[in-house]
């Protein structure tokens, strides 16, 4: 089988490298869109990043169950994160997302790439064309606007 490249996409961002990777990590809850972007599809899914090694992004469903979408695998905090992602499959498919933080002129710039689409098998290449536009929205719009939004 052929490698599926990974995605890559950089946002740059009016905010410090240390402020962007505490509203990833820490305000994953706030800016991620739980309504069209959980297993849930409900505003009342709660979803979580545990920003330590072995922690898990997972969502809390609104009857409490939990369901794990992938675990932290690396941690160098204000600069990078590394996660496997499964969200809805079992981790054996995981594929894994790679968050740089990195300093740039007026503030920071914000490179996530996500690859191992070939823990999929034969749909990797179908989801990456799937995830491409779905991340280009969550981190470069999203994510991007509530990091530089005054608190």
């Amino acid at each position: 089988m052929t490698p599926t490249e990974p995605i890559v996409i950089s946002v740059h961002l009016t905010v410090a490298p240390a402020s962007a990777y505490s509203a990833f990590t820490a305000d994953f809850a706030e800016w991620w869109p739980a309504a069209t972007h959980s297993l849930s599809r409900d505003h009342a899914s709660r979803c979580r990043f545990e920003a330590r090694v072995g922690g898990t992004v997972d969502e809390q469903a609104p009857d409490g169950s939990y369901h794990v979408w992938g675990e932290v695998l690396a941690v160098e905090p204000g600069r990078r994160i590394r996660f496997t992602w499964h969200p809805g499959r079992e981790p054996a498919s995981a594929q894994w997302v790679d968050v740089e933080f990195l300093p740039a002129a007026g503030g920071s710039r914000v490179t996530l790439t996500h690859g191992g689409w070939e823990a999929l098998g034969e749909i990797g290449p179908l989801l990456r064309q799937e995830y491409l536009p779905g991340w280009h929205h969550v981190l470069g719009r999203l994510f991007a606007d509530f990091a530089q939004a005054p608190r």
